[in-house]
């Protein structure tokens, strides 16, 4: 054991990679994983959420595998910090569960952060279209069912962001037309 523990000192005197790590991790989320969360608000029976065109290809695959590999990289790498910094002789196993814990929580908060504006953008998107058809439809005197409201304000969100999508100004797009 005491092997491990002489690595996790020794990776732990690089705290600064975990930083670099995390900062990486928040970057990979913001700009290519976040489709993933998108489709756990579709599983979930949300209708405003667009999966970008990266994400039908096989480069999918290797963008959830470098997001794990990122993740675990930094949570281990921080909890050899941790440990660097509080060896314990006795305790060693301690430290090191307790900094992979605080780690993951770390992570989990970092990847809600770099997520949450994109989610943001994309309902706000979808909700400005549904009460701008709504309010068109009150002011025209139309009388329109909630169904045939939400499929047409999903029909135009789904294309507006896709016509976006293709010619590769997806967040641009996002960004000037959704509110915050």
């Amino acid at each position: 054991m005491e092997f491990f523990t002489d690595i996790a000192n020794g990776l732990g005197s690089f705290w600064w990679l975990s930083v670099l790590i995390w900062a990486a991790y928040f970057f990979w989320g913001r700009f290519l994983d976040y489709p993933a969360d998108l489709e756990k608000h579709i599983r979930n029976g949300k209708v405003w959420p667009y999966l970008p065109m990266f994400w039908r290809t096989p480069k999918r695959r290797f963008i959830r595998i470098t997001n794990f590999l990122l993740f675990w990289l930094g949570n281990l790498l921080s909890a050899c910090a941790l440990y660097s910094l509080f060896p314990h002789e006795k305790q060693y196993l301690v430290v090191l569960i307790i900094g992979l814990a605080l780690s993951i929580f770390l992570e989990i908060k970092i990847r809600f952060f770099a997520i949450k504006d994109v989610i943001r953008l994309q309902q706000d998107r979808y909700f400005q279209i549904y009460t701008q058809l709504a309010s068109q439809a009150v002011s025209r005197g139309d009388e329109i069912s909630d169904g045939e409201l939400l499929a047409k304000t999903q029909w135009q969100h789904q294309n507006d962001l896709r016509l976006a999508d293709k010619h590769g100004r997806l967040m641009e797009f996002l960004r000037g037309e959704a509110k915050l």
